[in-house]
């Protein structure tokens, strides 16, 4: 069964400072996946977010191995966080998937601006949809990861802290814990950033950027 990669990317306003590092992280994050045992069985599908589009997927389920790269026209950051919303919404975009799912959550703010879902619907289908198989993960830029992740139901070891200086560094570790997610048959994990000595031969190939 396909493994569907989700990646739901903060576009609010706040991320105007770090447009262009973000786009070049999000590229190599995608270099980094075109290849590998399992490439064949993966699908990526990019979403970004704000108050003023809702959501919008940039790629939508395209084969792993064939991604395209983001082009930076198409990041244009502005209003405010609509956070469970988008949450809400990408998780709609997928119930129809019968393989396995990674959600990927990054965001650079908190909630502020939803009309539609809450946080406890998002804390209630994150339980249900970990539950049922999907691994669910958290990266927060020049917030605290843990607390944002843990409020909505993501355990600990599956969240990241970064700050906007090393969005790069944040981006590669999440190549690195993908890569390993889908060569290990995509099983859910409890410690998602997990680094594990003499496991080299499974880390995410150098993207060569």
């Amino acid at each position: 069964m396909t493994t569907q990669v989700f990646l739901l990317l903060d576009m609010s306003g706040s991320m105007q400072d770090g447009k262009e590092m973000t786009v070049d992280a999000c590229n190599e994050f995608i270099t980094g996946q075109k290849s590998g045992p399992g490439v064949e069985e993966s699908a990526f599908t990019l979403a970004v977010f704000n108050s003023n589009i809702g959501l919008e997927r940039i790629v939508k389920e395209a084969p792993m191995d064939s991604v395209p790269l983001v082009e930076h026209e198409h990041y244009q950051p502005d209003g405010v966080t609509p956070l469970y919303d988008a949450i809400g919404t990408g998780m709609d975009l997928l119930e129809h998937q019968s393989g396995p799912v990674l959600f990927i959550i990054q965001t650079d703010g908190y909630e502020n601006s939803s009309q539609k879902v809450t946080r406890e619907d998002v804390i209630r289908r994150v339980a249900e949809k970990t539950a049922a198989g999907w691994q669910f993960v958290y990266l927060g830029c020049d917030i605290d990861a843990m607390r944002s992740g843990g409020d909505i139901g993501i355990a600990a070891g599956n969240t990241m802290a970064y700050d906007r200086l090393n969005m790069k560094n944040a981006f590669q570790s999440l190549s690195t814990s993908t890569y390993n997610y889908r060569v290990g048959k995509s099983i859910p994990l409890p410690d998602f950033f997990r680094t594990e000595e003499g496991d080299a031969e499974d880390k995410a190939p150098d993207t060569g950027r």
